[in-house]
């Protein structure tokens, strides 16, 4: 008896091109688990070891030498990425490498800081109660659901064997000499000793200094492929995503390709070929493996190195993650992203763009009004409650409270996105197939529901940033003013955020006075135009990883100010 119905592991189903991308989501989440897990063992082991250390933890010296390792490999991380770069790249390579040096902090830190009796013995806790529970949970669903679609999934091996080939796409050029013809009749297709795979082959560049024409056979009658001309000192360019009617090679199976003079003097033909790994998706795996370790070593930093503002964070999630606010707004939500993928939106075809703006914009809007309205029960209510009062009459700093306040809210925003981010991309990937049946078309391939799964994962990321943003001017307001005080000003801040350029345009080469006020604007309030990603889906661009980059340190510096601006303000405040 087989195990599964043969028709399920047909690629044609339509549910197998369905969960086909969700397995790549769900595999990369588990490897992100496993990899968590081996984290975790190794600091086991290494506990006897760094036990020296503890004197260093105490006295702050740890930090510093945990600051000098992260400049260090992250130095030599930016110098390798830099050699061989031309200087018109070095700025955005510049952006990455900060980047990347920030995501070995959190590797260095974390292995310093997590290797101590009391971080193994709160790891329980930790893991299994409140938000880190909650945020297993989803993430643990999202691994059972992808691995649970591995037999819908008819290449999985290839896919993991594409994991290595990622970092080592290989480019080669060839040159062939084509004899000239003083006659028509002399003309002859010669054929070019060029071997390459139609699967693999992903961008295709041909020149010469004569003009010549390729095919797919030495006679004109045996042609099944369109010949292609190169003109002279005219280079033709193909990339896979301008489609295989148009490339200048053919891409059938074992096709074989000739080329034939057209000039009476000696041609050079040159070819360059850049192939890349048979299953390109797999960089998927990578992807959400990288996320769910990092943002997990920051989940374990975050107890290792400050144990008490980790106590505040972690509670104050789980009393706000226990009211029935964040409950309605998930539910709300979820429904409502189930709903866009079968509502019309009348667009001729092009509904799935609706549905990425309006599933992100939502799931950024109910965010920020959670974050808002925790910021205030959980720092305002506290003040006037004398709640505040009580726990810092305990060996807690004011500014253990801010930040474990802003942490705490963070992690719950997290736990939102997670699980209405998973719920936006099974619904992302599912509505090409929607179109196509309710359009009686041939039910696309399920590498396009996988790119348009893919270009939905940096509008949730840029989304994030936005909201972790919010959050943390909410709590520094949150110790000065009320509830509703709190609200308005967020949404004054939210409309002026993403109106900056539009106001900074406007008053350009204007009035001194007003232009002084827009730059004073836009020098105080964020630019919460740079995590719109509205643009890039209406143009189907995929947002390049120097531009996330860059965002993410502009929101690490803005929540930086905002950290300060909250510590200013609460220094002075009468809690009696």
């Amino acid at each position: 008896m087989e195990l599964f119905n043969p028709i399920l592991a047909a690629s044609d189903f339509w549910m197998a091109k369905w969960l086909t991308p969700m397995w790549f989501v769900g595999v990369g989440v588990a490897g992100g688990l496993a990899l968590l897990i081996a984290f975790l063992g190794i600091c086991f082991l290494l506990k006897g070891a760094f036990r020296g250390l503890e004197p260093l933890r105490k006295n702050g010296v740890l930090h510093w030498i945990a600051l000098g390792l992260t400049v260090l490999i992250g130095g030599g991380i930016s110098g390798y990425l830099f050699i061989g770069a031309g200087s018109e790249v070095a700025g955005e390579l510049g952006m990455v490498s900060v980047a990347i040096t920030c995501m070995v902090g959190i590797f260095v830190w974390a292995t310093l800081f997590c290797t101590t009796d009391r971080f193994f013995g709160e790891l329980k806790a930790l893991l299994f109660e409140g938000v880190g529970g909650a945020m297993l949970t989803v993430l643990g669903a999202v691994a059972v659901i992808g691995i649970a679609a591995t037999p819908l999934f008819d290449r999985p091996m290839d896919a993991f064997a594409s994991i290595p080939q990622l970092f080592k796409a290989s480019t080669r050029t060839e040159t062939f000499p084509l004899p000239g013809a003083a006659s028509d009749e002399d003309r002859k297709f010669v054929k070019l000793d060029l071997s390459y795979s139609a699967d693999t082959i992903d961008r295709v560049q041909i020149e010469s200094n004569r003009r010549v024409i390729i095919g797919d056979a030495s006679e004109i009658d045996q042609l099944k492929f369109s010949t292609v001309t190169i003109e002279p000192d005219s280079p033709r360019y193909w990339e896979r995503i301008m489609g295989p009617a148009k490339s200048p090679l053919p891409l059938a199976p074992d096709a074989e390709v000739f080329a034939q003079n057209e000039e009476v003097d000696a041609a050079e033909l040159k070819i360059t070929i850049k192939t890349v790994p048979p299953v390109q998706e797999a960089f998927t795996i990578i992807l959400f493996a990288l996320f769910v370790f990092l943002f997990g070593l920051a989940f374990f930093l975050m107890q290792g190195a400050a144990p008490k503002i980790a106590a505040i964070a972690l509670s104050t999630a789980k009393s706000e993650l226990s009211q029935p606010l964040p409950k309605i707004l998930i539910t709300m939500v979820a429904l409502a992203i189930l709903l866009f993928v079968f509502m019309p939106f009348h667009t001729f075809g092009e509904d799935i763009k609706l549905l990425k703006d309006c599933g992100i914009i939502l799931i950024l809007v109910v965010s920020i009004f959670q974050a808002v309205w925790s910021a205030s029960t959980s720092v305002s209510e506290e003040i006037e409650g004398r709640t505040a009062l009580t726990l810092l009459s305990k060996p807690i700093h004011r500014r253990s409270f801010i930040i474990g306040k802003i942490l705490g809210i963070g992690w719950l925003i997290m736990f939102m996105f997670l699980v209405l981010g998973s719920i936006e991309l099974f619904c992302v990937a599912f509505k090409p197939i929607y179109e196509a049946r309710e359009n009686s078309k041939e039910i696309p391939i399920w590498q396009i529901c996988h790119f348009e799964m893919l270009q939905t994962v940096p509008g949730l990321g840029l989304a994030f940033l936005e909201c972790l943003i919010i959050g943390a001017i909410s709590v520094a307001i949150g110790t000065r003013v009320a509830l509703l005080t709190n609200l308005a000003i967020c949404a004054s801040l939210y409309v002026l955020g993403h109106l900056t350029p539009v106001i900074m345009e406007s008053a350009a080469g204007g009035l001194p006075l007003v232009e002084f006020f827009s730059q004073l604007v836009s020098a105080v309030v964020p630019n919460l135009n740079l995590f719109s990603m509205e643009a890039a889906i209406d143009a189907e661009v995929t947002i390049p990883w120097t531009v996330i980059a860059s965002v993410f340190i502009y929101t690490a510096i803005y929540g930086v100010g905002a950290t300060l601006l909250g510590l200013l303000l609460f220094e002075e405040r009468d809690l009696a």
